[in-house]
């Protein structure tokens, strides 16, 4: 999961088609509908950088970005700062150093 534990709605198309290789150079050509059409659309989102959480609303992202830190610092253990968490400075703070 892309926030583990927290997940809100998120509209998508029913349908999608991906296009790639296979391990031999190969075109390949994927047509899902339904759950598959969601799950090729989550996993070309994180190929292009992206989570679910930034096709949400502002609002609804907040929600989850909240419900994340919450279940963070309850899960902390003893003397480990919740602030040092990638949520409370930034997706990507704790993995630059």
């Amino acid at each position: 999961m892309s926030i583990p534990g927290c997940s809100a709605p998120l509209a998508r198309p029913c349908r999608a088609v991906c296009e790639g290789f296979d391990m031999t150079g190969a075109p390949v050509t994927v047509h899902g509908t339904g759950l598959l059409a969601r799950c090729l659309q989550h996993e070309t989102d994180h190929l292009d950088g992206l989570l679910y959480i930034d096709r949400l609303s502002a609002a609804a992202r907040r929600v989850v970005l909240d419900e994340h830190a919450q279940r963070q610092n309850a899960s902390a253990c003893p003397g480990e700062a919740a602030a040092d968490s990638p949520v409370a400075t930034g997706w990507d703070a704790g993995w630059r150093r």
